[in-house]
């Protein structure tokens, strides 16, 4: 059997790189494919061409920001599974990435739907974010389920080593 650690530096940043890459699965799916809304659409309309391009630059500039922390996170997780001794424990580090995952989610809905009014998704008018906070909540136990599903098979290690 070989013996697989999780280090904190690890599901750090697999977290962030699940944060990330919900960042841009949202802006590619919602925002360009379906359209349904963009990331300012609350403040600057999209049925007026100067709305119009607002929208998708700021949708841009977001999706180039998810990149770069998607990025982030996959650069760090590679440095953690390099400086390591043995493997990473795969169950720990996809559940930490599926927790990054809702964590976006949750942070959608509540910071920029909620609390900024950036936009509406879909409904334009907010109804559905209570369900979306709850499935982003599942989504966030889902990955607690998995990282402690994995974490109870591996040996723990606090730090990093250097």
């Amino acid at each position: 059997m070989v013996d697989r650690t999780i280090t904190r530096r690890a599901l750090v940043a697999a977290g962030v790189f699940g944060f990330g890459f919900s960042g841009l699965i949202d802006v590619i799916v919602l925002h360009h494919i379906f359209q349904l809304h963009h990331l300012v659409s609350g403040i600057y309309p999209m049925n007026t061409l100067s709305g119009l391009r607002t929208n998708i630059l700021a949708d841009g500039l977001f999706s180039i920001g998810m990149i770069i922390i998607a990025g982030i996170g996959a650069g760090l997780l590679w440095q953690s599974e390099r400086r390591s001794t043995v493997p990473l424990a795969i169950r720990p580090i996809a559940g930490a990435a599926v927790i990054g995952l809702g964590i976006f989610d949750l942070y959608d809905v509540l910071i920029d739907h909620v609390v900024l009014g950036l936009h509406q998704p879909a409904s334009q008018g907010g109804y559905y974010n209570p369900h979306w906070a709850v499935i982003s909540l599942l989504i966030i136990g889902t990955g607690i389920y998995i990282y402690r599903t994995g974490a109870r098979k591996t040996t723990t290690a606090d730090n990093d080593v250097e």
